[in-house]
């Protein structure tokens, strides 16, 4: 008898681990994507963080992209209220609003030679969850953010790659406010200058113009400080 309900519970693991093993992501959607057999494409993404102002070009045949502007991980939480007190002018206060990120996406075909055309991809929604650092696991909780977007995503037509660009929300005003808020109400620590590190974890989801959807994240490191931004007048 013993030996029989022995041999059940093999049967019994092994079909679990067979299950568990089945449901384990793979090929170009993982890790950290989903859809991208459904929907043809691969997409290789990152994010840039920056502040005040930021453009970027994309080459006609969109193959290569290029960048100006004030790219920064650095997120500044306080404002300085004259950046000029030696001078008998108005004061001149420091630029203190969003800092944002270009979110860059880099898309591929996953089979050139198909004679299935994959349709335009457009994003709907993204999320950023932030997670603290191992040096900073006394600061303050970042609030996840979210929104509702439309970013258009158009697919390569041969073997090449093809880019697409975007401006999405990094670090908001509510929340730098609400970061200081925490600390100086002695809920939370930092460094001097209010200085903690985070990491930024972006989530995109949308559909193709067959209806298909898919998903894919991001990652950034940053910084929540006291930083001179004066030098942007």
């Amino acid at each position: 008898m013993k030996k029989q309900q022995k041999a059940f519970y093999v049967v019994v693991i092994l079909f679990l681990l067979s299950f568990l093993t089945s449901c384990g992501g793979g090929g170009a959607g993982a890790p950290g994507t989903g859809g991208m057999d459904d929907i043809g494409v691969s997409l290789e993404a990152y994010v840039r963080p920056y502040f005040w102002e930021a453009s970027w070009t994309i080459s006609a045949d969109g193959k290569e992209i290029s960048f100006t502007g004030n790219f920064t991980k650095n997120v500044d939480v306080t404002q300085i209220i004259d950046c000029n007190p030696a001078t008998a002018d108005i004061a001149e206060s420091e630029p203190f609003t969003d800092h944002n990120a270009v979110l860059v996406v880099n898309a591929r075909l996953l089979n050139p030679n198909s004679p299935f055309k994959p349709g335009t991809l457009y994003i709907t929604e993204y999320k950023v969850d932030y997670f603290r650092s191992t040096d900073s696991l006394t600061a303050p909780p970042i609030e996840s953010y979210r929104e509702f977007v439309t970013i258009h995503i158009i697919p390569p037509s041969d073997a090449g790659n093809r880019y697409s660009a975007a401006t999405v929300k990094f670090v908001d005003l509510i929340r730098k406010y609400e970061y200081v808020r925490l600390i100086d109400g002695g809920m939370y620590t930092s460094r001097p200058g209010y200085l903690n590190n985070y990491t930024a974890e972006y989530t995109f989801y949308g559909k193709d113009s067959y209806g298909k959807s898919f998903s894919f994240r991001v990652r950034h490191g940053f910084s929540m400080g006291s930083y001179n931004n004066c030098g942007l007048l």
